[in-house]
C-alpha cells in the first residue's frame, strides 16, 4: 500500500451546510470543486454535494468541467475561465461559459452557431483584482451593450468578479466598480439577474454583498477564513494524507540518509515512509522542517524528501514497525500548521496533493467509496450510493 488520502464527507456536506446557512437573502452557494476538489477528488465530492442538495458548481477550466458531467454531476456548472477546444463539448454538456474579453463572446458564438445551439455565458468584470475580465466602467458597459445584441446564439445570463480582500476600503471599492458596470449594462439593455462577487471569505465577512450567489471553496473543504473562526462559525477539516512505514533501520553517526551530504550527528532510528513529493508532500519540508504523527507521536523529517519516500527520526519511539501509519496531513498536524512549515497557504497543501493517492471516502465513521484515478474506470470500492 502507498500513500492514501481519507475524506470524511460528513465534514464536507456539514460546512456546505453551515455555508448556506450564512447565505443572506436567498444567495445560492455555488460549490467551487476546481483543482480536483482542492485534493479531495472532484467527481465523489461533487457527487456527494449534489446529494446534499447542491444544484451549482464551479470549476476553473472545461476539462474540469467535463470530467463532473461524465461523473453524473448536474445542474449549472459554471467555467471559471475562458474555454478552449473543449468549447464544443461544454456547449453539448449545457455548461455555463465565461467572457472575459469579445473574442470569448465571439468564439462561443461561432460555436454555438454551427451546433445550432445557444451559447449560455456570464461576463468576467475586472473591478481591481487585475487578473482576468472586463476592466470594469461606463466605456465597457457602452462597448459590451452594443456588441452583445449581435451574438444570436449567446445568452448572457449574468456577470461576476473577484474581490482582491486586501482590506475592507478597497473591497469596497471593487464592488462599487462592479455595481456601476453592471448597472450601467442593464440601463443599456442587459439583464444581468445573476450578480456575484463573494468567495469563502467574503461569505463570512460580507454578507451584505452576497447577491445571487456566493463562490465557495476552501470553506467546503475545512481551510477556514480568519474571519470564520473569529466568529466561532464550525469549519471541519475534511482530508487526512497518509502512509505506511516501509523500513525501520538502525542508522550509525557520520552516515548519510537519503540524497545529499547531511550527515547523521548521533545514532538515530530510521523509519522509511512510502510518500513524498510525487506524492503531495511539499519538498521544502526536509531537513527537520515537517513532521508526521506515528502512533500517536510526532517525528522529524531527515534528509531530503524523495519524489516516492521519506525518512523521518523515530529514535524516540521504539515500537514503530512496518506496517504502522504515518500521518502526514489531518487531524493532529492541521493544514495552518503544515501550511506555516512550507510558507504557503492551506489551499496550497491541499491542491498539490497528486492523483496518485488513493482517495478513500468516510461517512457515518465507515468507508464507503475508494477513487483510484489512476485505474480506469476510477472507482474500486461504492458501499454507498454518493449520488441520488
Amino acid at each position: 500500500m502507498s500513500a492514501w488520502i481519507e475524506v470524511d464527507l460528513d465534514a464536507v456536506t456539514a460546512n456546505y451546510r453551515t455555508a448556506c446557512a450564512l447565505a443572506r437573502d436567498g444567495a445560492e452557494i455555488t460549490c467551487v470543486v476546481k483543482a480536483n476538489a482542492y485534493g479531495h477528488g472532484a467527481v465523489p465530492v461533487a457527487l456527494a454535494l449534489q446529494r446534499a442538495g447542491c444544484r451549482s458548481f464551479a470549476v476553473s477550466c472545461g476539462r474540469e468541467a467535463l470530467e463532473l458531467r461524465r461523473g453524473g454531476i448536474g445542474g449549472d456548472i459554471l467555467v471559471m475561465t475562458p474555454a478552449g477546444p473543449e468549447l464544443p463539448e461544454l456547449l453539448a454538456g449545457d455548461v455555463t461559459l465565461t467572457a472575459a474579453a469579445e473574442a470569448d463572446l465571439r468564439a462561443a458564438e461561432a460555436v454555438a452557431a454551427r451546433a445550432g445551439r445557444t451559447a449560455r455565458v456570464q461576463l468576467k468584470l475586472d473591478s481591481g483584482f487585475h487578473r482576468l475580465g472586463f476592466p470594469c466602467g461606463p466605456e465597457t458597459a457602452a462597448a459590451l451593450a452594443a456588441a452583445i445584441p449581435a451574438f444570436g446564439h449567446v445568452r448572457v445570463t449574468g456577470a461576476y468578479t473577484h474581490l482582491a480582500l486586501a482590506r475592507p476600503e478597497l473591497d469596497e471599492r471593487q464592488v462599487g466598480r462592479f455595481r456601476e458596470t453592471v448597472d450601467a449594462l442593464e440601463a443599456a439593455g442587459v439583464p444581468l439577474p445573476d450578480r456575484h462577487v463573494c468567495d469563502s471569505i467574503g461569505l463570512a465577512r460580507y454578507p451584505q454583498w452576497h447577491m445571487s450567489r456566493c463562490r465557495v471553496g476552501a470553506f467546503l473543504f475545512g481551510s477556514c477564513p480568519r474571519d470564520v473562526r473569529a466568529r466561532g462559525i464550525p469549519c471541519r477539516e475534511s482530508l487526512r494524507f497518509l502512509a505506511p512505514v516501509t523500513q525501520v533501520t538502525e542508522v550509525a553517526a557520520g552516515e548519510t540518509v537519503g540524497y545529499d551530504e547531511a550527515l547523521t550527528d548521533r545514532p538515530m532510528r530510521v523509519a522509511t515512509v512510502q510518500a513524498g513529493y510525487g506524492d503531495g508532500y511539499p519538498r521544502c519540508l526536509s531537513g527537520g522542517r515537517g513532521q508526521v504523527l506515528i502512533r500517536g507521536r510526532r517525528c522529524p523529517v531527515v534528509g531530503l524528501i524523495c519524489m516516492d519516500q521519506m525518512m523521518v527520526d523515530v529514535t524516540e519511539l521504539p515500537a514503530c514497525r512496518p506496517g504502522d501509519t504515518a500521518v502526514l496531513l489531518g487531524g493532529e498536524i492541521s493544514y495552518d500548521e503544515m501550511a506555516g512549515w512550507a510558507h504557503t497557504n492551506r489551499n496550497e497543501c491541499l491542491t498539490i496533493l497528486s492523483r496518485r493517492p488513493v482517495r478513500k471516502y468516510f461517512k457515518g465513521g465507515r468507508r464507503v467509496a475508494a477513487w483510484d484515478m489512476l485505474a480506469q474506470g476510477g472507482f474500486l470500492q461504492t458501499d454507498y450510493a454518493l449520488s441520488e
